[in-house]
């Protein structure tokens, strides 16, 4: 199924998905289509999926839209990422008043879910973080309304990821 053929705040059609390449694709044309916020809760900065040079012009774009802009991320640990190099982090540390990526709370470690909001209306959600399958919409505000409270509850209680730090000596 091609996710581009979806309009973000119209397109009311919830789809499967399955495999990594459509599971990238789908974020993509979410954050490209973005005007407002992105939300992300992620177990590790899924690399095949949030490292993507396509969907990092899309942060991108929307990071320089405008002051009003946002990009949350929820990650539960990015210590490989870290370690390995990944575009999102060094578009965070670029852009800090609009790119924000915090640890998850410790009460939240058993979550195995993950997601990816687009305003107030798309979004991508798999049921267990680290595979890819799971289902979208671009067009589910009620949906998204729950995850967003799920999503704010757990920012509400995190903190800055200190691993994201740049270390200049």
């Amino acid at each position: 199924m091609d996710p581009g053929r979806f309009i973000l705040g119209e397109s009311d059609q919830q789809n499967q998905f399955e495999g990594r390449l459509e599971n990238c694709d789908i974020a993509i044309e979410l954050a490209r289509q973005s005007r407002q916020i992105i939300r992300i809760l992620t177990p590790n900065l899924e690399h095949h999926i949030y490292d993507d040079g396509h969907f990092n012009h899309a942060i991108m774009s929307l990071a320089t839209r405008s002051k009003q802009s946002q990009i949350k991320i929820l990650v539960k640990d990015s210590t490989q990422s870290v370690k390995n190099g990944h575009r999102l982090i060094e578009l965070a540390r670029k852009f800090t008043s609009s790119i924000h990526i915090h640890v998850t709370p410790d009460d939240l470690a058993e979550i195995d879910n993950a997601f990816l909001l687009a305003d107030q209306s798309g979004y991508l959600h798999k049921h267990v973080g680290t595979l890819y399958q799971g289902q979208y919409n671009f067009n589910d505000k009620l949906k998204v309304r729950e995850l967003i409270k799920v999503f704010d509850n757990a920012w509400d209680r995190s903190k800055p990821d200190h691993e994201l730090r740049r270390l200049f000596i």
